[in-house]
């Protein structure tokens, strides 16, 4: 229900925080639920008293965001990659290729390199290498951008990932009693399966808030008369919705708008990634460390 209710944003906000709302007061019956079960002696689908962990708190909210940005950043650039660069889904599963690259390469190489460093801090690099992957992309979305010149970025960007994702459930799970795995392990799959669906419905979101203020970016430029005409900058949007990258590529003038609002648009979401890379950063911080 709370990613339906993202999604409605663009169309319906009252309805979509009417969603929201409903979806938050389940869990917080859910929660109650449980907690009333486990007091009566049952045996509870979940354990609320798990959350006391602050390992497996931080852990699983960590999960939550580096799916979000992942699933969310796949989103946005398969989405320049076929409508902008006009790739088919071959080339385009190619140029997201090098982000599962580093992932891989690197979530192999943590857990030897955990002999020598603290988990801690090899996720702390971790998640400084992906915020330096998406404050490189950021500079390369244009209409003219080559696949090749995303490979840096992108394999950067999965690098952080694998060092962070290969030793989080670890350091999260170090504190929790054996015979609590299981309901541990289920809360922090849960949290993947839900930041992934989170990230595509608020990258979404992104995406359009940011075509808005690339429009808007643009016709500052461009045609400074219309500055702050909102009327304007919707007739705009629609009017470049109804072409075809064909009919961009014929008028050079429409390039560079059509340029400008791009490189705003996909920066302004890598932007976004970065913070909550940051965010990341701040909450391995907060980790208790696994005894070496």
């Amino acid at each position: 229900m709370l990613v339906l209710g993202i999604l409605f944003l663009t169309d319906d906000f009252n309805t979509s925080i009417i969603v929201i709302i409903l979806g938050m007061a389940v869990l917080a019956a859910f929660a109650c639920f449980e907690i009333r079960r486990k007091r009566n002696g049952k045996i509870p689908l979940l354990d609320i008293k798990l959350f006391k962990d602050r390992n497996l708190r931080a852990g699983t909210t960590i999960l939550i965001l580096c799916y979000l940005i992942m699933g969310g950043g796949l989103f946005a650039v398969s989405v320049y990659l076929q409508s902008v660069l006009d790739l088919n889904a071959f080339d385009t599963g190619l140029t997201t290729l090098p982000l599962t690259a580093g992932l891989l390469i690197f979530s192999m190489i943590a857990p030897s390199l955990s002999e020598k460093m603290t988990h801690k801090k090899i996720m702390a690099i971790g998640s400084i290498m992906s915020i330096i992957g998406c404050l490189i992309l950021s500079y390369q979305f244009r209409l003219d951008t080559s696949p090749l010149e995303l490979v840096p970025g992108m394999f950067v960007l999965g690098a952080g990932f694998g060092f962070i994702m290969a030793l989080n459930v670890d350091i999260a799970l170090t504190n929790v009693p054996a015979e609590s795995q299981n309901n541990a392990s289920g809360v922090t799959s849960t949290g993947e399966s839900l930041g992934e669906s989170l990230g595509t419905a608020i990258i979404g979101i992104i995406l359009i808030l940011g075509v808005f203020g690339g429009i808007s970016h643009a016709v500052d430029i461009y045609a400074p008369q219309y500055s702050g005409n909102e009327t304007f900058t919707l007739d705009v949007f629609n009017h470049f919705e109804k072409m075809s990258i064909d009919d961009v590529k014929a008028d050079s003038s429409v390039v560079n708008i059509l340029d400008t609002i791009i490189q705003d648009v996909m920066a302004f979401v890598m932007i976004v990634m970065a913070i909550l890379m940051a965010l990341i950063f701040v909450l391995i911080l907060r980790l208790k460390d696994m005894k070496q």
